[in-house]
């Protein structure tokens, strides 16, 4: 069945000490401690060295470090390296992303398709299993710790989608998606467009009707 396969997959591809067999517990706690609406989560940061627009960019210098470096450390002020996978491709040209992340940061290493980014996604989580994902731009070396912790707050109890970018009002670079993973995961991939499997959620917005979506403002 395509669950089988997705299972089969992402135990293939995915590197790490973070995986855990579903079920199982794991303790994400919040470094600065403060009790929030959401506690089993998972924070996902998309990223790969095959930008069309500037290749390698997510290990460009910014500041006399790599790009990426900057990212990851803004997150893990926040939450625990355990609680961080990186999902990049299986392209070759993600090799040297992979060996910087796990030398540099101690965090997983999720690999999988590389223009079929929702698969990928996908196969992350039945690797990686958790009740909701952040999904984070690799390329947004200020966002802002605390506006993770803002959207683990905001949660509803029938929310399927909490993001910041329905309405947008807070600054570029400072985007967050708080996605639930069981129906993300029910999301039938061959049923989807081009752009929806390049686009992680677009399907949630281009459908509204069909999701509770909350929209958080600044």
């Amino acid at each position: 069945s395509n669950r089988q396969r997705l299972k089969r997959d992402s135990k293939r591809r995915s590197t790490g000490s973070g995986a855990r067999a579903p079920g199982n517990s794991l303790d994400l706690v919040p470094k600065h401690g403060r009790p929030l609406m959401v506690t089993d989560y998972r924070i996902l940061v998309q990223a790969r060295m095959s930008s069309s627009r500037f290749p390698g960019k997510v290990l460009a210098e910014l500041a006399g470090r790599p790009l990426i470096d900057h990212v990851l450390d803004r997150v893990c002020e926040f939450a625990s390296p355990t609680s961080v996978v990186l999902a990049t491709s299986e392209e070759k040209s993600d090799d040297v992303l992979e060996h910087h992340v796990k030398q540099q940061h101690g965090i997983s290493v999720f690999r999988g398709p590389l223009h079929n980014v929702l698969l990928r996604f996908q196969e992350c989580l039945s690797c990686f299993p958790c009740e909701w994902f952040v999904r984070l731009s690799g390329d947004s070396p200020f966002i802002d710790p605390e506006l993770i912790a803002l959207m683990l707050d905001s949660v509803e109890e029938d929310d399927q989608l909490v993001s910041n970018v329905v309405n947008r009002t807070f600054p570029k670079g400072q985007s967050v998606e708080l996605v639930r993973t069981d129906t993300f995961q029910a999301l039938a991939v061959d049923s989807l467009t081009a752009y929806d499997l390049e686009h992680v959620t677009s399907h949630y917005y281009q459908h509204p009707y069909r999701y509770q979506i909350r929209s958080v403002t600044a």
